[in-house]
């Protein structure tokens, strides 16, 4: 796979070659495509070049043997501290703050689709909403959701590309 300028992919062992300027061995595919960049003048880090059982991807781990995407225990433990900290019945934050924590879990949802409802109450309470320093009231609502979203996301094993799951 390639993302502008990072490269990322699978290969079976034996398919390995060395790449001189790195002077590593990497999958062929990989080294075939550095080598047209370097014929060709278009800069590239070896850290952005990755190949591995699992692949960091824009803040995901894929897994190509279990054609699996989920975030990494550290970022969904961080992304769980952070909607604890935020879901205290009867705070008030900002809108500001709201929309951070909206776009944070919108990220999220890259791997966890089935977890968008939990945004429901959050979107409800900004929408119309301009004055970014307001403080807006953190309503039980919002907090019920919030909950449920951090209890299925801890449970949730991410997307897998070649099966569909669903809950009970």
């Amino acid at each position: 796979f390639l993302y502008v300028d990072d490269c990322f992919g699978f290969a079976p062992e034996s398919s390995l070659e060395r790449y001189a300027p790195y002077s590593k061995l990497l999958p062929r595919p990989l080294a075939v495509i550095l080598r047209l960049w370097d014929f060709l003048g278009i800069p590239h880090e070896e850290k952005k070049q990755l190949f591995d059982l699992v692949l960091p991807v824009i803040g995901f781990d894929v897994n190509p043997n279990l054609m699996r995407v989920q975030m990494s225990l550290d970022s969904r433990s961080l992304l769980v501290h952070r909607i604890q900290a935020f879901a205290q019945k009867g705070a008030r934050r900002t809108l500001r703050d709201f929309q951070r924590l909206a776009g944070y879990l919108n990220w999220a949802l890259n791997v966890y689709p089935m977890l968008r409802p939990g945004l429901s109450a959050l979107y409800a309470k900004t929408a119309g909403k301009e004055q970014q320093a307001a403080l807006l009231w953190v309503n039980r609502v919002v907090v019920r959701e919030l909950h449920w979203f951090v209890s299925h996301l801890e449970e949730s094993n991410g997307v897998f590309f070649l099966s569909s799951e669903s809950w009970d």
